[in-house]
């Protein structure tokens, strides 16, 4: 059976920083392929299957869409996630059964964040900072490794919900 699952992020940037959300996102998933349950899907938006972080396997999974917004001083991401999916038990823990979106659904999203300030001053590397955003965790805030301005806050993770 077809699926999808929608994903959901904000963060409010400053003045100083340069934002850009990353089309590349990790995501747990039981797979069809290996027959285990729970495992970390490296899915980028734009390929048409994604990589069991197992042994890295083609999964039938996808990002099936990818919407940024910018609205001030916030960015938002949705980003659909379809996928292929059927019951099966655990292949090495037969007591576990896969099931369409996990009791704790994990997603992480990257994002890479620039300095204005240090951009300013003339430093060659002003836009090499990567930061991500992952599920369970509180309120973020990246700062720039070299004059400490804050760039980016995450009010809290990103949501996760079966569409």
């Amino acid at each position: 059976m077809l699926s999808h699952v929608e994903v959901t992020a904000r963060v409010t940037v400053t003045p100083a920083a340069h934002f850009v959300w990353s089309n590349r996102l990790d995501y747990t998933h039981d797979c069809l392929v290996c027959l285990r349950v729970g495992r970390v899907m490296q899915l980028q938006h734009g390929k048409p299957y994604g990589l069991c972080a197992g042994n890295e396997h083609p999964a039938p999974i996808r990002v099936s869409g990818f919407d940024t917004t910018d609205h001030g001083a916030e960015r938002g991401l949705r980003c659909r996630i379809s996928f292929w999916w059927a019951p099966f038990n655990d292949l090495t823990e037969p007591a576990v059964q896969a099931s369409e979106l996990s009791a704790e659904p994990w997603v992480q999203l990257n994002y890479r964040v620039g300095c204005h300030t240090c951009r300013d001053t003339g430093a060659g590397d002003w836009l090499g900072i990567e930061g991500f955003l992952r599920s369970g965790s509180g309120p973020v805030t990246t700062s720039c490794p070299r004059c400490a301005t804050e760039l980016v806050t995450a009010a809290g993770a990103p949501k996760i919900n079966l569409v």
